[in-house]
């Protein structure tokens, strides 16, 4: 037991010891003990008058305490002591967190939890426009920052994916808006500067463009005349088998370049949903599997076809014709001789979705990323034994973004590939059979 509350037991001990004293003298008990608990009552409340003057700093000197209260105070002023020096570290780090978003050059912005700004660099002030006066009203972001697509993000409350804007401040720069959650329940806003990524990508898409486009009359002449030389019955054998190399590799960059094409065509355009018209795509689909048959001669694959006969697209029937066939026709040259590849076409929910699957050699983990990338191939040179560009998925994902839609990609090793296009409910349409 503790000294102090020791000392405060003997306190009442002597205090009942004069009570039982006086009531034998006397007789009488009951005065000796409201005299005696009034007194240690009273003195017990002018200890607790004296301790909260010394909470509100009234009085300094806490010597008048008594023993008990004494303590309290001594801990109290330790636990004191220990705040101020956490919340001394905490300012500090505080402080440095503060300073180090400062020295970002991407622009920074600490938000509480229903979004209102809490405090931001200098450089939102130069990125995102927000006035430097800001940091004192405490007011949402979203009435900070003066752009449309801002607040429609902001509003819709998924930060999942960042958002590429213009930037308000100047509208020539390019920025990425990315919100990530910290804390508890606060958030930290990033605009990143894209403007030079942005100019690379440009002077990259149109440098492909313009090549392609120099390249397809010139291949076009190479193409025809070598196809002519090849027909030319008096041609030595060695002669001849070389010219129908040539020419098929010819073909092999006839097929790049037009797939280059697309492909620029499709990444100009990709911001700008794909309206079209009502596909048949059940019809489309046969005659995609017809064409895939016809490739398959020679490997004899089994190729089947289950479709949805009531079930349409709205949408460009060539993009969509050319993103479907890319898969079809990839399930046929990157799989085995006689394996079944299944083609599935109906509905999911209220939307759409077409599955493409094989049970071929499969993917590993870690291309599965990658595989809508321009050229990306898991094996470069089984593709070039095939025929591939690289660029099939590619354009596979363009059309899909333009078609609001999206590609999932299941597959496992040894066991088969899976590719999987969902169409949202707004896509679809009931066709008449």
């Amino acid at each position: 037991m503790h000294e102090n509350f020791s000392q405060e037991l003997r306190r009442l001990l002597v205090i009942g010891l004069v009570v039982v004293l006086f009531g034998t003298l006397s007789g009488v008990w009951s005065l000796p003990i409201f005299i005696g608990l009034g007194g240690y009552i009273v003195w017990h409340l002018r200890q607790l008058y004296i301790m909260e003057e010394w909470l509100h700093g009234i009085v300094r000197d806490e010597s008048h305490l008594g023993s008990i209260w004494s303590y309290i105070v001594a801990h109290m002023k330790k636990a004191r002591s220990r705040a101020r020096q956490r919340k001394k570290r905490l300012s500090r780090l505080l402080h440095r967190f503060y300073d180090t978003l400062e020295a970002m050059p991407d622009a920074a912005i600490v938000l509480q939890a229903d979004l209102r700004v809490q405090w931001f660099n200098s450089a939102a002030h130069e990125l995102l426009g927000i006035p430097l006066s800001a940091r004192k009203h405490n007011r949402r972001v979203s009435r900070l920052v003066r752009n449309d697509d801002f607040r429609c993000w902001i509003q819709e409350g998924d930060f999942s994916q960042p958002l590429e804007m213009t930037s308000p401040a100047s509208p020539a720069r390019a920025l990425q808006i990315r919100i990530v959650g910290f804390g508890e329940d606060q958030h930290l806003l990033l605009a990143h500067d894209i403007t030079e990524l942005k100019r690379v990508e440009a002077v990259r898409r149109d440098f492909i463009a313009d090549v392609s486009h120099e390249l397809r009359t010139p291949l076009t002449v190479v193409a025809g005349y070598l196809e002519m030389l090849a027909e030319e019955p008096e041609l030595p054998e060695d002669i001849h088998e070389a010219l129908i190399a040539s020419r098929r590799q010819a073909e092999r960059m006839q097929s790049i370049v037009a797939d280059l094409l697309m492909l620029s065509r499709l990444e100009l355009e990709e911001d700008e949903p794909q309206v079209g018209e009502s596909v048949k795509v059940p019809r489309l689909l046969e005659g995609l599997v017809e064409d895939a048959r016809r490739l398959s001669d020679e490997d004899g694959h089994l190729i089947q076809l289950h479709a949805d006969e009531k079930l349409g697209l709205m949408g460009s029937e060539s993009e969509l014709g050319s993103a479907f066939g890319n898969l079809i026709f990839n399930a046929v040259q990157h799989t085995p001789w006689g394996t079944p590849i299944d083609i599935y076409w109906g509905r999911r929910g209220n939307g759409a979705r077409l599955v493409v699957a094989d049970q071929g050699p499969g993917i590993a983990p870690e291309h599965l990323q990658r595989l809508t990338e321009r050229f990306y191939r898991v094996d470069k040179s089984r593709s070039r034994e095939s025929g591939g560009t690289g660029l099939g998925l590619s354009i596979v994902r363009h059309v899909l973004k333009r078609h609001e839609a999206t590609i999932e990609i299941e597959s496992t090793p040894g066991e088969g590939s899976r590719f999987v296009c969902l169409f949202p409910a707004g896509r679809v349409v009931k066709l008449s059979v």
